[in-house]
């Protein structure tokens, strides 16, 4: 038996995220055994609104752009819906997927204790989705951000010409989204215009090599949009390995990211969740071509900034954690 608040989670994808609809082909796959029982009871609740469904278990992926096997490609670009417990999302497969014409939908590595705890409406990610839309347009008519936190962090950049965007928990044809509470709205800043330096002391993600909880809290300094010095310790030692393994356009500064899901808890989670959760912000390095910028760098780590204080064009828009818009 299931437990009903992880019934009810299933039901806020499948009716409130995707409105999967009869007809509809699914396709859901999981990444590791120990999540195959999530995605089967998705698979369930599609089927009981009329689509068809089926349930795919993959290997874990080593890197987050690991192609998926070629039959599951082939099957990508012919479902209507494609639901994927675990890291599909930064591949060619899914771009060409959407492409067709499908709905993506991640669970990302939301754990599912997460899920069974979680205590969300419909109503909920309707308020959701209004603050992230009014981040989206105030950072897309902003000229300069300027962002600091408790820890010391302290970046200014620059936003002429890009455009802010509303990142949601709710699918449409021919693009991603991560279900059921994520929500942010990104920008990519004007590449060689970050200046300054931020402590990371939250969460990266990104690659398996970094991800999770930062024990030992570090600096990144920035000159003109790149990651010039990077300060000593056991995480921060985790992060010069990966760069120093990939192209140099991956210590490009890619994006700033408003977290916008006010709705939940406050505490951190250790996984991509944490760059929902409002009141603290994010930073990406490597590529940002996906959201208006231009660097294609083969990777994109992100990097929590908790109670962050966010101005734009001087106008203060979050303060210590606190919205004010």
């Amino acid at each position: 038996m299931y437990p009903l608040e992880l019934i009810q989670s299933v039901r806020l994808i499948t009716d409130v995220c995707l409105e999967i609809s009869p007809g509809e082909d699914v396709l859901c796959t999981a990444d590791g055994e120990e999540r195959m029982d999530v995605m089967t009871l998705i698979a369930a609740e599609c089927r009981s609104k009329g689509a068809s469904a089926a349930v795919v278990l993959l290997e874990p992926r080593r890197q987050h752009y690991l192609e998926p096997p070629r039959s599951i490609v082939e099957a990508m670009k012919k479902a209507d819906v494609i639901i994927t417990y675990g890291e599909l999302m930064h591949t060619q497969a899914r771009k060409d997927a959407c492409a067709a014409g499908a709905k993506f939908a991640a669970l990302a590595d939301i754990p599912k204790e997460y899920l069974s705890r979680l205590n969300v409406t419909r109503e909920d990610l309707l308020e959701v989705r209004s603050l992230t839309e009014k981040f989206a347009e105030r950072l897309t008519r902003a000229s300069s951000a300027h962002v600091t936190n408790r820890a010391g962090t302290d970046l200014r950049m620059s936003l002429k010409g890009r455009n802010g965007i509303a990142l949601l928990p709710f699918g449409k044809k021919g693009a991603f989204s991560v279900v059921p509470v994520y929500a942010e709205a990104p920008i990519a800043p004007v590449e060689d215009s970050v200046e300054g330096v931020a402590v990371v002391d939250g969460t990266m993600v990104g690659e398996p090599t970094i991800e999770g909880f930062i024990s030992e809290p570090f600096t990144v300094t920035f000159e003109k949009g790149r990651v010039v010095k990077i300060s000593e310790g056991r995480d921060a030692s985790r992060l010069k390995n990966l760069l120093d393994s990939v192209e140099k356009e991956a210590r490009t500064f890619a994006e700033l990211g408003v977290n916008s899901n006010h709705k939940i808890p406050k505490r951190l989670t250790g996984t991509r969740l944490d760059d929902a959760i409002a009141g603290h912000i994010h930073f990406g390095l490597g590529r940002n071509d996906h959201i208006g910028g231009e660097s294609r760098a083969q990777n994109h780590l992100d990097f929590l900034v908790p109670w962050a204080t966010l101005r734009l064009d001087g106008e203060t828009i979050l303060e210590d954690g606190n919205l004010k818009i």
